[in-house]
């Protein structure tokens, strides 16, 4: 027993002797990004919905997994009158592991002009309300909350636009599908001000180590992502269109000062049905390693032509008697509501109410005061992918005023 475990300690030794270490120079540094574009040339660069499967098995502290840095159309006509020479309106949105396993959405503010005056657009979070605004590498405003993903487990991300009913203006919105499980979380959503408007050109990624400081968080640890099932909904074919091919790279992103300096590892690729990419860990030669490696290259996977979408299930249609309260709630494994359409009607087939949203959060509306208790409730849902369900509820005055017509 004591020569297997001097045989164990003997062996530990010799390996971690073979292994190269980090100076104490080096270990101030923080692990290279990893960068990926997708190309977008079948497309016609303008966008409803970008759509991404992606997954971490390695996710250390002070590590950003970018799906998706996203543009806005700011070309309509209303839009540029309301923010004269706005040039554009930029984003980012994914997830984080800084302490705790966090989702982010954020959009950079932007510059206009409005009656000579510079002016700043700052884009409006709706759901969920809370203080938005962020100041470090720019400013704008952003939603940062906990968002419990799994490492070693695969997620879906939406990121999907459209025209509010009641504002005019063109939302945006963060979604996130548990694969394993099948639930849909809505994450947040903003009002960007603008009209008429759409994701545009390219959509990209990055894996970003945005803080060193110990082991833990820097150079020495390696982080991972692989990522699948890019789609985007074209806005001007209203098809989807699959995202197969991507450049991928790596980098130091720009950083000018010391403790921005990039180090270690980096390395990425693709298999037939995913890209990946990896950064951190110690090399052998830097200079060497940094001389031989590859800096950029193509790649294409396999998918399908067109996602998997799933379709919204209303679970539940309530009607509180003594509060008019429409309530209703979906299946477990329901794709997102986006937008939804409430009609009363009573028992002569008169619409006594109707009330209709974009509002992907509402899960409930208050009828008026009605002259009688005798009427029905249609709900109409229609989810983030376009697919229409119904549910009906009916009183039951209702459905006696109605039988005994029937019978007459």
């Amino acid at each position: 027993m004591k020569k297997h475990i001097l045989e164990v300690i003997l062996l530990t030794i010799a390996l971690g002797a073979a292994m190269p270490a980090f100076s104490e120079q080096e270990l101030k540094y923080m692990a290279y990004n990893f960068y990926a574009d997708p190309h977008f040339s079948e497309t016609s660069g303008k966008f409803d919905s970008f759509l991404i499967d992606f997954m971490a098995e390695k996710t250390p502290n002070a590590t950003y997994w970018a799906m998706a840095n996203f543009s806005l159309d700011v070309k309509s006509e209303k839009t540029q009158k309301a923010f004269e020479g706005i040039k554009g309106v930029h984003g980012y949105c994914g997830v984080q592991n800084s302490d705790r396993k966090v989702g982010i959405i954020s959009f950079w503010e932007s510059k206009y002009k409005k009656n000579g005056e510079d002016m700043l657009l700052h884009a409006q979070r709706i759901y969920p309300e809370g203080h938005s605004k962020f100041a470090f590498e720019g400013e704008g405003t952003n939603c940062i909350q906990p968002y419990e993903w799994v490492s070693g487990q695969w997620y879906r991300m939406l990121l999907h636009s459209w025209d509010d009913l009641e504002t005019g203006t063109t939302f945006a919105g963060l979604w996130f599908l548990d694969v394993k499980s099948g639930k849909w979380q809505l994450f947040s959503y903003f009002n960007t001000l603008l009209y008429n408007s759409c994701f545009i050109r390219g959509i990209s990624q990055f894996m970003e180590n945005f803080y060193g400081g110990d082991v833990n968080t820097n150079c020495n640890v390696e982080r991972n992502v692989f990522f699948k099932n890019m789609y985007v909904h074209d806005h001007e074919k209203n098809d989807w269109v699959s995202i197969h091919t991507a450049t991928l790279s790596y980098g130091d992103g720009g950083g000018k000062l010391e403790h921005q300096k990039k180090f270690g590892g980096h390395s990425f690729g693709a298999t037939e049905e995913h890209f990946w990419g990896l950064t951190g860990g110690k090399v052998e030669n830097q200079a060497a390693y940094e001389e031989a490696a590859v800096k950029r290259e193509k790649h294409t996977i396999k998918q399908p032509e067109k996602p998997e979408l799933g379709a919204p299930k209303i679970a539940k249609l309530s009607v509180d008697g003594k509060r008019k309260n429409v309530a209703w709630d979906f299946a477990e494994q329901s794709t997102p509501q986006l937008a939804y359409r409430i009609k009363a009607v009573n028992a002569k087939g008169k619409v006594v109410f109707e009330k209709a949203g974009t509002r992907p959060e509402v899960r409930s509306v208050t009828l008026p005061a009605m002259k009688s208790d005798a009427f029905k409730v249609t709900l109409t849902v229609v989810d983030v992918f376009g697919n229409k369900t119904e549910s009906e509820f009916q009183t039951d005055l209702y459905k006696a005023a109605t039988k005994n017509v029937a019978k007459n």
